[in-house]
């Protein structure tokens, strides 16, 4: 085992000299195109090396964690085993090199993005303001603190919960330096270009972290080597399409025609080498190799200039990553637009899943009613429309049709995704007997956990839901939201996010980790009521623009009044808020008189097997009082 671990060391020094000789070529061309001094020859070199060794830290970090909750079966849903626990602990050992990574490349990047001169280093003001102006060493610092956490969390825990957990900063930390690095500043693309290099970048560093994880467990003789096995050939089998395919999407919008251009070159090495990983898919230790060198290879492009960063761009592609074509008609609005990455495959992935546990379910011979699957067919579909249709498109630059946006993500997908019924589809159509730990197991430890029970508070919910609204869009975080695609991306997730948990214990088809008795969800439901009209009204009284700045920027001559179609959103806020609603009303109000029907033929079923008991002894409880008061 030790001579296997040994091939690390040419490894690395291929990597070193990979970097040097790509460095050599990109020459002072990359910052002399930026408009800025280009640094001195040793913070070159120094600049792309720290990168790499982030990227490789983040790789085995994340995809450690994925490993050790996910990969190597654990003792139960809750607790690790001993070698999840050793896999979890060797990836916050990754996590804390992570964060000493990506807190060097704080400074660095903010000295290379200034031009290359040490000085801004020496005034706290200076540092400052090139940091809150830079969007890449911003990126950095929240990789810095999310790995930091995600090194915490996994040195400190045996729990699996906790290392579930652990996936969230470490997913922040990894896509936080994508989404604010040298593919986010292009112009046209780039709104597609940054969901799929974070999908490339989520891929390649969960597949070297769980390689590295399965090859070591092979190694030491551990037990279910076939489960750890069959676990890493569909991890590879997911991750390496999604990369692959990732990939050719960013390089079509970086590179197009510079392929013969060093950095075109490394695009075309980063694709062979990840075809060849998915090639080797089964084999654990040579994978690790391959996607280790792959994932080097796009942490060394991060330090070089695309081609497609000079191409030239319009205001609107600038902003937006595309230009509208003109006012939106009905037919603009309603027809196919802008393909958003992130969520339409999700939406499709969404649908996909369900429709296959429904299969399973009736070759099983069990029935599942066809209106939940309509339900939720349904929302897989408006969120489809929602982001990909011309609506979608014409959101991104109008408040009033973003505020469209809003409710469609907020209220009307939410609701008919909670009444599909998802999670009680997945438990019914996973089987029973597993292996020492699977899906169901997994979902049903997250269902009962703490922070499920939190979440679904109702005035938890309820602050999540409508406290949004106001946090959002009268505080000045819509408006410093606005230029970044990633923000937009967050937004919907958000909204899609609260939407579900507020309305899943109202009308879910789901048992909700904290149930609520009918009545109590008819008043949750009522006092969320007067806020969605509060928010509306004050929308349409503003007399000041909601990210002006952004619209101004955009200058879309069919919106000569941003104030005007501010108040046109706050319109729609009003009358879209209050409707949806009112169906939820109706729904619940439906559930509630079924309830009580099947509570009625329950009693009735019972009183005929026992000859009513309950009601006998309540009789005899009344004749008692009755002969007391004589």
């Amino acid at each position: 085992m030790a001579r296997r671990y040994l091939a690390a060391v040419p490894g690395a020094v291929l990597v070193a000299v990979l970097v040097v000789v790509t460095v050599g070529a990109w020459g002072t061309a990359p910052f002399a195109a930026l408009g800025v001094s280009a640094p001195a020859e040793s913070l070159r070199v120094a600049v792309p090396l720290v990168r790499v060794v982030a990227a490789l830290a983040a790789g085995l970090a994340l995809g450690g964690i994925v490993a050790a909750v996910g990969v190597v079966p654990g003792r139960d849903a809750r607790r690790l085993s001993a070698d999840g626990y050793v896999a979890i602990r060797r990836a916050g050992l990754a996590a804390a090199v992570w964060a000493v990574a990506a807190s060097a490349l704080v400074p660095l990047t903010v000295v290379v993005g200034t031009g290359g001169g040490t000085q801004v280093l020496s005034r706290p003001d200076a540092f400052l303001a090139a940091l809150s102006a830079l969007e890449e060493p911003a990126g950095f610092l929240v990789a810095a603190v999310a790995s930091g956490v995600a090194a915490v969390m996994c040195l400190a825990t045996f729990s699996w919960r906790t290392g579930v957990g652990a996936l969230l900063p470490a997913g922040l930390a990894l896509v936080a330096p994508v989404a604010t690095g040298p593919v986010a500043s292009v112009g046209g693309g780039h709104d597609i270009a940054t969901d799929a290099a974070v999908l490339a970048a989520l891929a390649l560093a969960v597949w070297l972290g769980v390689a590295l994880a399965v090859s070591r467990h092979a190694d030491l003789g551990r037990p279910h080597a076939d489960v750890v096995a069959r676990r890493f050939r569909r991890v590879g089998l997911v991750c390496g399409p999604v990369a692959l395919l990732a990939l050719a999407v960013t390089s079509a919008y970086l590179v197009r025609d510079g392929w013969a251009s060093p950095y075109g070159l490394l695009v075309v090495a980063q694709l062979v080498l990840v075809a060849l990983a998915l090639a080797l898919h089964r084999r654990a230790f040579p994978t690790i190799a391959v996607v280790a060198l792959a994932v080097a290879v796009g942490g060394l492009l991060g330090s070089g200039l695309a081609p497609g960063l000079l191409r030239p761009a319009t205001a609107q592609q600038t902003q937006i990553g595309f230009d509208l074509d003109g006012p939106p008609d009905l037919l603009a609005l309603l027809g196919p637009g802008r393909f958003n990455v992130l969520f339409d495959l999700a939406a499709l992935l969404l649908a996909g899943l369900y429709v296959a546990g429904v299969v399973r379910l009736r070759r099983r011979g069990d029935a599942w009613p066809p209106g939940r699957t309509a339900a939720w067919l349904g929302g897989c579909a408006l969120l489809l429309w929602t982001t990909t249709s011309g609506f979608g498109e014409y959101s991104m630059a109008m408040f009033s049709v973003h505020m469209g946006s809003h409710m469609l993500l907020s209220m009307l997908v939410p609701i008919l995704l909670v009444l599909g019924g998802a999670v009680t589809l997945t438990l019914r159509a996973l089987p029973t007997r597993e292996d020492p730990d699977g899906p169901r197991a997994w979902l049903l430890s997250l269902l009962g956990s703490p922070v499920s029970r939190v979440l679904t508070h109702p005035l938890v919910s309820l602050a999540l839901f409508v406290g949004s609204f106001y946090a959002l869009y009268f505080s000045g975080l819509f408006d410093a939201a606005l230029p970044y695609h990633w923000a937009h991306q967050l937004m919907y997730a958000h909204f899609i996010a609260t939407g579900y948990l507020f309305f899943w214990p109202i009308i879910g088809v789901d048992r909700a980790p904290r149930p609520l008795p009918h009545v109590a969800r008819l008043a949750l439901l009522l006092a969320s009521m007067p806020f969605h009209a509060f928010f509306g009204v004050a929308l349409l009284g503003a007399d000041t623009v909601i990210g002006q700045r952004f619209f101004a920027d955009l200058a879309l001559p069919w919106v000569p009044d941003l104030l005007r179609d501010q108040s046109l959103g706050g319109g729609i806020a009003w009358a879209a808020g209050e409707i949806p609603l009112v169906v939820v009303i109706i729904a619940l109000l439906v559930q509630w008189s079924r309830h009580d029907e099947v509570e009625g033929r329950r009693h009735d079923r019972k009183a005929d097997r026992d000859g009513d008991t309950e009601l006998g002894a309540y009789n005899a409880m009344l004749a008692d009082l009755a002969r007391s008061r004589r």
